[in-house]
C-alpha cells in the first residue's frame, strides 16, 4: 500500500497556534497480510454477510514534511512505523462496511494513524463490493458508507460505481520483479464519490462530542474517484487506486462559551495492490 495524504488547515478561537504549521505531507509505505479468520454461512454452508479478518503490517514507514518547523512531524512517523509486526482484527459485512475493530492504540481521529489505516481497510472492502447476484459489463449500482470519528454527525461518502470493462489482472511489482500477469481476468470498476453531508437545520455533534459538553456546527466536502481491478475467478481484490479531495469549516464550541473554529482541506492518493505470491 502507498498513500500520499496533504493536509492544509487554519485553527482560531480559544487555542491557537500562529507559528503553528498549517500544512503536512504524509507519505505511508506498508505491506499488509490479510487473514481470513471465520466466513458466516447459511445453512447450504455457502458463505453469505459478514466476514472476520485480521490485517498484519509486516511493514510500515512513513515520511511527514511540514511547511514550517513542526516537532509532531516526528511523532506522526514514528507512530506509524509503530504498527509494524502488529495485528489488527475487525468484521466486514454484505454491504462492506467495517465495524468492530480491534487492537488499535494510541488515539483515534483524523489524521492518526488508526483513522488512516480504517480508509485503507474500507478500501479493500469496498473495492470489490458489487450488487448480489452478480454484475455485467455497463451495470451501475450506488452505495452509502458512513464516515467514523468525524466531527459531524451523518457524514457518509456516496459511491457510484459502473462495471466498466474486463482486462488482464496484473500483480504488483516487487524490488525482485516487475509487474506480472496472475493470469487472470479482472473486471475494471470505476467508481465516483461524493462526501454528504447530515441534513440541513438538524444538529450536528455526534454523542461523544456531547458527552464531553461540546457543540460542533459547519460543513464538510469531498469527492473523487477510485479505479479497482477485481478478479472474475476469485471475486478478490487484485488492486484499487483511489484519489480525494476534502474541504471542511466547522466550530466546535464549548458549554462555557470557548470555541475553536476549523478550516482546511486533504488531498489523498493511496494505491493497494496484490503482491504475488512468496517462493
Amino acid at each position: 500500500m502507498q498513500a500520499t495524504t496533504i493536509t492544509d488547515t487554519h485553527r482560531s478561537g480559544a487555542i491557537r497556534d500562529p507559528q503553528g504549521s498549517t500544512k503536512l505531507t504524509l507519505v505511508w509505505n506498508a505491506i499488509t497480510r490479510l487473514e481470513v479468520l471465520s466466513i458466516e454461512k447459511n445453512a447450504h454452508g455457502e458463505p453469505v454477510g459478514a466476514m472476520r479478518l485480521r490485517s498484519t503490517y509486516e511493514k510500515s514507514e512513513a515520511t511527514a514534511e511540514s511547511g514550517s518547523y513542526d516537532p509532531e512531524a516526528v511523532s506522526i512517523e514514528e507512530k506509524y512505523r509503530a504498527l509494524e509486526g502488529k495485528s489488527f482484527e475487525y468484521t466486514v459485512d454484505a454491504a462492506g462496511q467495517i465495524s468492530n475493530i480491534e487492537g488499535f492504540e494510541g488515539g483515534d481521529g483524523p489524521g492518526t494513524p488508526a483513522d488512516a489505516i480504517r480508509a485503507s481497510l474500507g478500501q479493500i472492502s469496498s473495492g470489490a463490493n458489487g450488487p448480489r447476484g452478480g454484475i455485467l459489463i455497463g451495470q451501475t449500482w450506488t452505495t452509502d458508507l458512513p464516515v467514523p470519528s468525524a466531527p459531524l454527525v451523518g457524514l457518509f461518502w456516496r459511491s457510484h460505481s459502473t462495471y466498466e470493462r474486463n482486462e488482464p489482472c496484473q500483480l504488483a511489482a516487487t524490488a525482485a520483479s516487475p509487474a506480472l500477469a496472475s493470469g487472470e481476468t479482472c473486471a475494471v470498476i470505476l467508481t465516483k464519490l461524493t462526501l454528504v453531508g447530515s441534513k440541513s437545520g438538524k444538529d450536528s455533534t455526534p454523542e461523544n462530542y456531547r458527552k464531553m459538553g461540546l457543540t460542533t456546527a459547519g460543513t464538510w466536502t469531498g469527492e473523487g474517484d477510485t479505479l479497482s481491478y477485481v478478479s472474475i475467478i476469485s471475486g478478490r481484490l487484485v488492486s484499487v487506486t483511489q484519489s480525494s479531495t476534502e474541504k471542511m469549516d466547522f466550530t466546535v464550541t464549548h458549554e462555557g462559551g470557548e470555541h475553536m473554529s476549523y478550516q482546511g482541506s486533504v488531498q489523498s492518493h493511496s494505491q493497494l495492490s496484490l503482491l504475488p505470491p512468496t517462493p
